[in-house]
C-alpha cells in the first residue's frame, strides 16, 4: 500500500488538534479512589467489568445539567455522559471521551456552538494535580468569565477536582462570581459523598506502543517509514488521568519529519475496560480478525475511526487523509494485526 504525503497544511492542522500528550510517565497503580486519597491495592473485582464504572461520589450528570441550567439555561442538544467533542483536542474524541468515568469521576456535556459546556469531577484530587504540576499541566485554581462569553473554572474540594468550561453569548466578566458559586455547591457536593469504588483492570494498563505496533510494521505497511510520535509538547489534567490514573496510551506513528511539516499515518487511544462505553459507539459494523466487535466512522476532518472491542477493553484505530485529496486508507487489516499483536504477540521477523 503506497504512502501518500499529507499537506504542510493539512498536517499542521492535524498535529495541532494533537496537542496534550507527552512522553509516557509510570501509570498510577491500580487503586481504589478514595476520600483520603490514600492507595489501597485493588481488591479481586466483583463488579462486571463490562458495566458503567461507579463514581466515587454521589453527584451525577443529572446533577450537573441541572446545575448548569441554572446558568445558561436548558441545552440544545442532550446531556451525554462523556467529554464534549466540540472545538476540543483531535485526541479526546472515542474512548479518551470517557477517561473519568474510568477513574471514579464523571465527565458530561451538552450543547452545541455557540453555547454548549462540559463539566468534568474527578476524585483523588491531590495526587492528580500533583502529578500533572509535575509534568507542567496544572497551575492552580482558575476562574474567570469573558466579555466573549466563554467561562472557564477549574479548582479543588476537598478530594475532588472540578474543571468546567462553558460558552454562551450571554455571559461576560460580571458573571463570574454567580457561575462560580453554582460550580463550588456542585464540587462540594461531590467531595460530602466521596467513597471508595473498584477499579477495574486491564492488559492496556501502562501497555507500550511498540507492544500494539512497530515502527517497522508500519512502514511496511504504509510503505514510508513511520515513527512513534510522543513528544506533544505539552500536558493537562486529561492527560494526567488518560495517561497516568488510567494507564492508557496515546501512539500517533507519522513521517520522519516531526512537527508540523510530518505526515501523520496512524493514531491509537484506548479505554483500558472500556467495553461498556465502546457498545454505545455508532457506526457501520465491521470484522477485525480477533476483535469481539468492530464499527468504523468517518471523523470531522476526514479520518476514518476504527473502533474495536477486544474482551473488556476499547481501542481506536484512526488513520488520516493526504493534503491531495485523497482520503484516509482503511484500518482493518492494520488493526487486525495490532489485535494479534497485543493478544498473542508479534509474529518473528521474516
Amino acid at each position: 500500500m503506497g504512502h501518500r504525503r499529507l499537506a504542510a497544511s493539512a498536517a499542521a492542522a492535524i498535529l495541532i488538534l494533537l496537542v496534550g500528550c507527552t512522553p509516557e510517565p509510570a501509570p498510577r497503580p491500580t487503586t481504589a479512589p478514595s476520600a483520603t486519597g490514600s492507595a489501597t491495592p485493588t481488591p479481586t473485582p466483583t463488579v462486571d467489568a463490562f458495566a458503567t464504572p461507579e463514581a466515587a461520589f454521589d453527584v451525577t450528570c443529572d446533577d450537573v445539567a441541572s446545575a448548569l441550567a441554572s446558568i445558561i439555561g436548558e441545552p440544545s442538544t442532550p446531556v451525554l455522559p462523556a467529554l464534549s467533542t466540540v472545538s476540543t483536542m483531535g485526541w479526546i474524541p472515542g474512548p479518551p471521551q470517557y477517561m473519568f468515568q474510568r477513574a471514579g469521576g464523571i465527565a458530561c456535556s451538552a450543547g452545541a456552538d455557540p453555547r454548549y459546556w462540559e463539566v468534568y469531577i474527578v476524585p483523588d484530587a491531590q495526587k492528580v494535580i500533583a502529578g500533572a504540576t509535575e509534568r507542567g499541566g496544572y497551575w492552580g485554581e482558575q476562574g474567570r468569565c469573558e466579555q466573549s462569553g466563554y467561562c472557564g473554572f477549574e479548582f479543588p474540594v476537598g478530594d475532588v477536582l472540578l474543571s468546567a468550561t462553558i460558552f454562551d453569548p450571554d455571559l461576560g466578566t460580571a458573571d463570574m462570581e454567580r457561575v462560580g458559586a453554582v460550580l463550588r455547591t456542585l464540587a462540594g457536593e461531590a467531595a460530602d459523598s466521596v467513597h471508595a469504588v473498584e477499579y477495574i483492570d486491564s492488559v492496556l494498563v501502562g501497555v507500550r506502543c511498540e507492544r500494539l505496533v512497530t515502527e517497522q510494521e508500519l512502514s511496511t505497511y504504509f510503505g514510508a517509514e513511520a515513527r512513534l510520535f510522543s513528544d506533544y509538547g505539552g500536558w493537562s489534567i486529561p492527560s494526567e488521568v488518560y495517561e497516568v490514573v488510567n494507564g492508557s496510551r496515546h501512539c500517533l506513528y507519522i513521517s520522519p519529519e516531526g512537527g508540523y511539516d510530518a505526515a501523520p499515518y496512524l493514531g491509537i487511544t484506548m479505554l483500558p475496560a472500556g467495553a461498556w462505553a465502546f457498545a454505545d459507539q455508532q457506526g457501520t459494523p465491521a470484522e477485525v480478525e480477533g476483535a469481539d466487535a468492530a464499527v468504523q466512522s468517518v471523523g470531522e476532518h476526514g479520518e476514518n475511526h476504527l473502533d474495536v472491542q477486544v474482551g473488556g477493553d476499547w481501542l481506536r484505530f484512526t488513520t488520516y487523509p493526504d493534503g491531495d485529496g485523497g482520503g484516509a486508507v482503511d484500518p482493518a487489516l492494520l488493526a487486525a494485526r495490532i489485535v494479534r499483536n497485543l493478544t498473542v504477540g508479534h509474529l518473528a521477523p521474516q
